[in-house]
């Protein structure tokens, strides 16, 4: 992790540096600068919202205009990415944490039995008061929320209330998976930065600096099915999970007509081991139902679009749920199958 260590967060890859700790950008080169220019101008926005796809870049993207703010030095190569001197010591602090001027608001621990929460509740939102009441250094104070998916209702609505009244020299860097996940009084409050799934080559270079030791033609195998999400690609190549989305795309491709086979892969991917195949799996049944909601918006489909939209927020809410009190797994997923199976019925008809 280039000498750097990160405070550990619920969604950490096994031997993978974090985004805090991550030393360099890739694929986001239009992006950076849109930040970078607005902070040369002074003419800031209090709240960015990096709004895309799970697990390409956006807590990078956040950590390292943060990195910029406080004042550590970076260079950009022809390509647009952008390495940042890892010998400073203020990288180091925000990686762990310690940095007076960056807060980074997450999934807290579990108050028991060891894991982590899964939303970000009020109490994490309470830090930012104490955060921007104490004493620090000169200069912009950051806070870096990773994502606001995970907001519960009340954490939200103590979130709104800073948004509405931020305080002087305040920066908030808000990562976005789903836009409908988030109250509309938040969006309206941020500056919407839309960050694009990453390219081949950005995806390669990311995954060749993130797993140097890994061969070639393995980084290429995993890239091919990780659709422009460095994210996914690690998870693809530590859990061996290349023929399982090769499996889940040709699933989900066309209408199930054999649910023995859905069955076998969901018995395999719920045994213990292969947690990592099972996240990427469940990954890519909501990266396809967004995918099919936009394509039904763009073909004039707009009753099957809103269809498919106001289900995929009715399951995560649902999926939510499953994961809090421990629900079967492979009952969440057939669920989650049939229902969809239903819709594009419905839409044929």
């Amino acid at each position: 992790m280039n000498g750097t260590e990160a405070r550990p967060a619920h969604d950490d890859i096994d031997d993978v540096s974090p985004p805090a700790a991550t030393t360099f950008l890739v694929g986001h080169d239009r992006a950076w600068q849109d930040l970078v220019d607005a902070a040369r101008s002074e003419r800031m926005h209090h709240a960015w919202l990096l709004q895309g796809a799970r697990g390409i870049g956006k807590a990078t993207l956040a950590f390292a205009f943060a990195r910029h703010l406080v004042g550590v030095a970076w260079k950009a190569d022809e390509n647009g990415s952008v390495e940042f001197d890892a010998d400073d010591p203020r990288l180091r602090q925000i990686a762990s944490g310690a940095h007076p001027n960056v807060i980074h608001i997450q999934r807290a621990e579990a108050d028991r039995g060891g894991g982590f929460k899964t939303q970000i509740t009020v109490d994490e939102i309470r830090r930012l008061h104490a955060f921007f009441r104490s004493t620090a250094t000169p200069g912009w104070r950051i806070a870096i929320l990773d994502p606001a998916d995970d907001l519960n209702r009340n954490a939200a609505n103590a979130l709104l209330k800073i948004l509405e009244e931020p305080p002087p020299r305040s920066i908030f860097l808000i990562a976005n998976h789903a836009p409908g996940r988030l109250l509309p009084t938040i969006r309206s409050r941020c500056r919407t930065l839309r960050i694009p799934q990453l390219g081949d080559r950005p995806l390669l270079d990311g995954l060749a600096r993130k797993l140097p030791d890994v061969p070639g033609d393995e980084r290429r195998s995993a890239a091919e099915v990780a659709r422009g999400s460095l994210r996914q690609a690690l998870l693809v190549q530590q859990g061996g999970g290349v023929d399982v989305l090769r499996e889940a795309d040709r699933m989900l491709g066309r209408a199930i007509e054999d649910w023995q086979a859905v069955h076998t892969l969901l018995d395999g991917l719920v045994q213990k081991g292969r947690e990592a195949a099972w996240d990427l799996f469940r990954d890519r049944l909501f990266e396809t139902l967004s995918a099919e909601a936009r394509r039904a918006a763009v073909g004039g489909m707009a009753r099957h679009s809103a269809d498919l939209a106001s289900f995929c927020l009715a399951e995560q809410a649902r999926w939510r749920e499953a994961a809090a009190f421990n629900l079967d797994r492979k009952q969440t997923i057939l669920s989650f199958l049939d229902r969809f199976q239903a819709l594009r019925d419905n839409a044929a008809r």
